[in-house]
């Protein structure tokens, strides 16, 4: 009996050591995929996501590079998707490949070699993914790997109570710049409610973004510089930078009128196109390129805004981006088929973007 008592009691205690997330230890094990549920995640799985799942940022000359922002979009792509396993099986690489011994987050990995330094926006994307998927599929473990990950994040990150670009993961010596558009409300938020910062460095970073002087054209700010104490302006205005702001803003219920106004007289006056970059005084277009993801993002910061008139041409308009003929390979994807020109976040956002279309009944699509 006693050796049977014993028996159960080390059973017990090799259990209690492994790791809580279901069907997974140290090793990478990935659980079979869900079927996909729109063109553009079925070009991901087949063509940008490896067999060891960390996902490839082109299919030129980035085809061994990685990103922790492609695995922050991701996750955040499979939460709004409901998919449990695919999410289950990007945790592990993020755990497998992209943390260091001290719980930061690498931001690029070429090869299996990681950089040197991390990028907030794509920690601060990370850490909300896992909160989101520790509520909504009731799994602590989830939970539990943000809390750890936020702790460390926030004991680097921080600068007079500022989130600033990025650090060095082995000196610690952080940059000296906060890019507005890598402030993420929902990331602040569970920042907060977890206790990992207090309710002072939230409101500082709320109201760096929310404060910030526009421009003489009404542009939001490219970043702060912290010792300075001074937002600074690009003469070429990238519109994703814009938008990025516009959009967390109006989760923060900011003001974007202005913003707004601009994409709509744009879209208009470009017979209904967005470009990448623009003149800041002039207002008008430095590239003649379109970019599903700037789509994307109009599409979530109009979304954002309840405007589902404008949400719809933007949809319209992203797709037309699209490869949609079936005979042709790299179908779903956002890709020139000649040249092979295609990047990770021109998918993923625009994924993002109509996964949250769908679930909220504002666009139609199989």
């Amino acid at each position: 009996m006693r050796i049977l008592t014993m028996l159960l009691l080390f059973s017990a205690l090799i259990l209690s050591s492994c790791s809580s997330f279901e069907q997974s230890d140290k090793q990478l094990k990935v659980l079979q995929a869900e079927v996909p549920k729109v063109e553009t995640e079925a070009f991901t799985q087949k063509y940008l996501i490896q067999k060891d799942g960390r996902i490839r940022t082109n299919l030129t000359d980035r085809t061994d590079n990685y990103l922790s922002e492609s695995v922050g979009l991701w996750m955040q792509y499979l939460v709004e998707r409901d998919s449990y396993n695919q999410f289950h099986n990007q945790v592990e690489v993020l755990r497998s490949y992209f943390l260091t011994n001290d719980n930061l987050i690498t931001w690029e990995l070429n090869g299996e070699k990681q950089a040197a330094t991390n990028a907030a926006i794509d920690d601060l994307r990370i850490v909300d993914a896992l909160f989101n998927a520790g509520e909504q599929w009731k799994n602590p473990a989830y939970t539990k790997l943000a809390q750890q990950l936020g702790e460390s994040f926030v004991s680097v990150q921080l600068k007079d109570h500022l989130m600033v670009d990025y650090v060095d993961l082995k000196s610690k010596k952080q940059s000296n710049e906060v890019t507005l558009s890598y402030i993420i409300p929902s990331g602040f938020e569970h920042l907060q409610s977890a206790g990992l910062i207090s309710s002072d460095v939230y409101e500082a970073n709320r109201n760096l973004l929310l404060k910030a002087p526009l421009s003489k054209n009404a542009f939001y700010p490219k970043y702060y510089d912290v010792e300075k104490a001074t937002y600074y302006y690009d003469e070429e205005i990238n519109l994703i930078d814009q938008l990025y702001v516009g959009y967390h803003s109006s989760q923060w219920k900011g003001n974007t009128d202005n913003l707004m106004k601009f994409l709509k007289m744009d879209f208009a006056t470009n017979g209904g196109k967005l470009f990448g970059r623009y003149d800041a005084e002039t207002l008008r277009p430095t590239v003649n390129y379109e970019a599903p993801s700037v789509y994307a993002l109009a599409i979530l910061f109009s979304l954002e805004r309840g405007d589902k008139k404008f949400t719809q041409q933007l949809y319209n308009r992203m797709r037309i981006l699209q490869q949609s003929n079936k005979k042709q390979g790299f179908y779903g994807g956002y890709i020139d088929v000649e040249t092979l020109e295609t990047h990770a976040f021109d998918n993923l956002l625009p994924l993002i973007a109509e996964r949250k279309g769908l679930n909220g009944a504002v666009f139609k699509h199989k």
